[in-house]
């Protein structure tokens, strides 16, 4: 029991509307304000966390790939790396041990002078005394 109920003659304090422009009725919207802008915030937190998540497993993603794919290019590279040092080696190889036979062309001579050139017909041989290198060739017997 207060004070104000022992007294004879009833103040309407109680029965008066709250005033607007209170500062305990301003201060309790602005905690209001506050709590539900936390929570905005929170959530906001939540879903930046949630991106990152996915962000970082993308960029693992890609970081995978990219590694995989370095390393076949290595790898092709050191496969034709190693070609090309045995191409090179084996074309050595050829050129010291398979010398090329050097071909003489006989230098043009006039008729006159040619060594099967005669004025006798019965000294000049017959055609089929001549060796056939076709014959050879091909295997067949001459």
């Amino acid at each position: 029991m207060t004070l104000t109920d022992l007294m004879p003659i009833r103040l309407g304090w109680r029965d008066r509307p709250v005033r607007k422009h209170r500062a305990v009725d301003e201060v309790e919207r602005l905690q209001h304000r506050l709590a539900g802008a936390q929570l905005l915030i929170g959530g906001l937190h939540l879903q930046l966390d949630d991106r990152d998540r996915a962000h970082a497993e993308t960029v693992a993603r890609i970081d995978e790939r990219y590694t995989a794919t370095i390393r076949e290019l290595e790898e092709r590279l050191a496969e034709m790396e190693q070609r090309l040092s045995v191409g090179v080696l084996a074309e050595a190889a050829a050129a010291v041990t398979q010398e090329m036979p050097i071909i003489t062309v006989p230098v043009p001579v006039p008729l006159h002078q040619a060594p099967f050139a005669t004025t006798n017909p019965g000294r000049v041989k017959p055609s089929w005394t001549f060796h056939d290198d076709e014959a050879e060739l091909a295997g067949g017997v001459a």
